[in-house]
């Protein structure tokens, strides 16, 4: 009997970039801010179980004026504070119910404050302890450990808006 199969290091073409954990397993979503002087623009990583990060886009002020981010409030009204979200179980029940324009923080800057929303309708699962607690991650590192929220959307409320405008997002009512 003839072994056909080579060594699996001989598998794999190491001439290709490495490909990160977000390259291989989330689908970016870009929320294009509609004042384009401003551009507050924000990206929605969806994993293939609909799990979401909220997340700073490559265009965003802080990111591209490199912008020190000195804290970042989860007190979004009086009654309301994104810290404080439990969501449990299958469904993630008491999670937050949000919709896209929810505020989930304001990332406090020297010279202004940048208000993050929630993107898609979903519900909160929680907040980024680790930004939280290192708030210069939201810039290093936006789409990794840096990002500001997971999100679970509600079925249908996202898709993919066509070839002639990859990798932007549209909100199914």
């Amino acid at each position: 009997m003839t072994n056909d199969i080579g060594p699996i290091e001989e598998s794999i073409d190491l001439s290709l970039p490495y490909q990160t954990v977000t390259e291989r397993y989330y689908t970016p979503y870009y929320s294009v801010d509609q004042d384009r002087d401003r551009h507050h623009d924000l990206c929605l990583l969806v994993h293939s179980n609909r799990v979401s990060l909220v997340c700073l886009a490559p265009s965003h002020p802080i990111i591209t004026k490199q912008l020190t981010v000195k804290s970042i409030n989860c007190e979004v009204s009086e009654t309301c504070d994104r810290k404080k979200n439990k969501a449990v179980g299958k469904g993630k029940k008491g999670g937050q119910c949000l919709d896209p324009a929810s505020i989930l923080c304001f990332l406090e800057t020297d010279c202004e404050s940048f208000p993050v929303t929630a993107i898609a309708p979903s519900k909160l699962i929680c907040m980024n302890r680790i930004v939280l607690a290192n708030p210069s991650l939201a810039r290093d590192k936006p789409d990794s450990t840096g990002h500001l929220a997971v999100l679970l959307p509600y079925l249908g409320h996202i898709e993919f808006c066509g070839p002639q405008r990859p990798m932007f997002w549209a909100i199914n009512f």
